[in-house]
């Protein structure tokens, strides 16, 4: 934790997948392979993409979604909700990949080095080395 404590990094949303290109575990991406991964994440000048992803599930009723993002020294926290179909729940019978894609400014990513995933217990499902 910084000295100061974590800050709120205002963000964006781009877009939202049920299926993705990411295949496997829960991760979190940061900047332009994220495009390539969800359908439809562009980011304007000035903005760097981060995408969320809940990762492969057996049928559908999953899904993703960023709630705050935070800077806490070199890390970017990005805390999400991550939803399962309840017990006895309908769900399609279907492969699925959620993902949700948002966008911050530029100027919010410099000096970062690490970026966290974590859901709404405060669990981390994932990091990645911010490039």
């Amino acid at each position: 934790m910084s000295p100061s404590g974590p800050r709120s990094v205002a963000f964006t949303e781009v877009a939202t997948a049920q299926n993705s290109m990411h295949e496997t575990g829960a991760a979190i991406v940061v900047g332009a392979d994220v495009g390539r991964l969800v359908a439809g994440a562009t980011a304007p000048g000035g903005r760097v993409l981060i995408g969320a992803f809940q990762g492969a599930q057996n049928t559908g009723g999953y899904g993703i979604r960023v709630d705050r993002i935070e800077r806490d020294g070199d890390r970017l926290v990005v805390r999400a909700t991550f939803a399962s179909p309840g017990p006895g729940s309908l769900v399609t019978q279907v492969l699925t990949s959620p993902a949700h894609a948002v966008s911050i400014a530029t100027a919010d990513i410099g000096g970062l080095r690490t970026a966290v995933l974590v859901d709404g217990t405060g669990m981390e499902r994932a990091r990645s080395d911010i490039p």
